[in-house]
């Protein structure tokens, strides 16, 4: 199951980075060969970039690939890097549920608002926002419980 989540992440990932390539081309040529700007294109490629920067930052999370600076972890105690790693996982759980929770709320007040171009509803763009943060706090919490056990074993 987390196997195919992690395969469709991956394949909307490449699908949004193709898009929002296609588009900004098409835009590009669009406008300044043919002098005649396709208004659909800006909106398309915003999205797709949006999307691509949160899915993105999901994968980053399952991957363990975001920025750690560890200097002072690997200079203290063991115990005491544990329980630092451990705090600093419980502020970003902390705030990816703010993220998520507050995701919603948005989600809930955007609803009448549309799209300039293509009229679709906003509140279908921004459930990017909540649907990302619980995957990046489920994704933090599997590979928090991981490394606990890993580290509880050596």
């Amino acid at each position: 199951m987390l196997r195919r989540l992690d395969r469709l992440l991956r394949f909307l990932l490449t699908f949004l980075v193709g898009l929002f390539t296609v588009s900004v081309f098409l835009q590009v040529l669009i406008r300044f060969v043919f002098k005649y700007p396709l208004p659909w294109t800006e909106e398309v490629s915003r999205i797709a970039f949006v999307y691509t920067i949160f899915l993105g930052a999901t994968i980053a999370v399952r991957e363990k690939a975001h920025l750690n600076v560890d200097f002072l972890l690997v200079v203290l105690p063991p115990r005491l890097a544990r329980a630092i790693t451990l705090i600093g996982t419980a502020l970003v759980a902390g705030f990816l549920f703010f993220v998520t929770w507050q995701g919603i709320e948005f989600v809930r007040r955007t609803g009448v608002q549309v799209t300039p171009v293509m009229q679709i509803p906003f509140r279908y763009l921004y459930l990017i926002i909540p649907s990302c943060g619980g995957l990046m706090l489920f994704y933090l919490i599997l590979g928090a419980v991981d490394e606990w056990r890993t580290k509880a074993n050596r």
